[in-house]
């Protein structure tokens, strides 16, 4: 089978993607794949051998586990072939940046300081956008968006602080329930849930609801990452309106773990705890200049995923908006989205 005839079936490259973050068990595929593509196991185990006997995947043994891993080589093959074609989406993906960028530049402060740790997080991070198959009436569209990036802790130091009430109180909000697989959890004034998976120390999987809104799901996968790293990939999937997501792209969720990931950072780098005034933090400079820059590298980001220009730096002149904090006499609608 010819590599992109691999590459061309969207379950298998969503196995990649999440072999890309370290080895996995075919158990663990397969529960991850059962759960975003509904099908069944079989059809699972179909997936990998086919993986396996073009060269993308490798497998061991480990006991009575089978352990799987991406094998680069084709997936370099594949590079050096797109290598002659990449010039014509890289220039307009550039200058995309570089105009959101540019915005960036215009709403800062003249200053000669040095870029604060806080804004430097924002390259630290990988991130992406998926869209699944209809979800319902009016057009909805199943939309994923995808934000990878290193900890400076072990794997199981990491996952405690993001399954323990008390320490995820210090990173991200207070939070009440039964944290146990099944059980319901409640963020205080934010979303609540049901535990669905509880994989120590690799998976968590999550619904998140927001108010009266839909139910999304929220997943998060720990893998080793270099040294005493931690590699965790969060991907929070919702039946999107259309018209919602054309005003506010990937951004409206996006920004929204992009400050809760700088919460974890900062809390498992420097021991520092959440704001005691969230708000009143929101209106210091770090905060506005990380909000805006993780607005524009969502536009990227969908840019990327084949959003044309326009629309990208329109989504990201509306999420920015919404979250920056709002000029004394004015005011923003908030989005819901049935995200964070």
């Amino acid at each position: 089978m010819h590599a992109f005839d691999v590459l061309g079936d969207p379950v298998r490259r969503r196995i990649l993607e999440l072999l890309a973050g370290g080895e996995q068990t075919s158990g663990e595929l397969t529960a991850a794949i059962q759960a975003e593509f509904g099908i069944s196991q079989p059809a699972v185990s179909a997936h990998l051998r086919v993986l396996r006997e073009s060269g993308f995947a490798t497998v061991r043994a480990a006991g009575a586990r089978r352990l799987y891993a991406v094998d680069t080589a084709p997936l370099r093959e594949v590079d050096e072939w797109l290598g002659q074609f990449r010039r014509f989406w890289e220039q307009r993906l550039d200058a995309l940046a570089t105009e959101l960028a540019r915005g960036c530049r215009d709403r800062r402060r003249e200053t000669e300081e040095p870029v604060s740790e806080i804004i430097d997080q924002i390259s630290q991070a990988h991130r992406a956008v998926r869209a699944g198959s209809g979800g319902g009436d009016g057009g909805t569209v199943t939309r994923t968006v995808v934000v990878r990036r290193a900890f400076p802790a072990p794997i199981e130091d990491v996952w405690d602080a993001c399954t323990t009430a008390e320490r995820i109180g210090r990173w991200l909000m207070p939070v009440s329930g039964d944290l146990r697989l099944g059980g319901k959890y409640q963020l205080e004034g934010n979303a609540g849930g049901e535990i669905l998976t509880c994989g120590p120390p690799r998976l968590l999987r999550v619904t998140w609801v927001m108010g009266e809104g839909p139910a999304s799901e929220v997943e998060v996968r720990l893998a080793p990452g270099d040294g005493a790293e931690t590699v965790l990939e969060l991907a929070h999937t919702a039946v999107v309106d259309p018209e919602f997501w054309t005003k506010y792209g990937p951004g409206a969720v996006g920004v929204g773990w992009d400050l809760a990931l700088l919460g974890l950072f900062l809390y498992l780098s420097t021991g520092q705890d959440r704001p005691d005034d969230p708000a009143a933090w929101a209106t210091s400079p770090d905060a506005r200049e990380f909000i805006t820059r993780s607005s524009a590298a969502w536009g990227v980001a969908s840019g990327q995923a084949g959003t044309s220009e326009a629309e990208a730096a329109a989504a990201v002149a509306e999420t920015t908006a919404f979250y920056l904090p709002p000029l004394p006499g004015g005011g923003l609608d908030a989005p819901d989205s049935g995200a964070a």
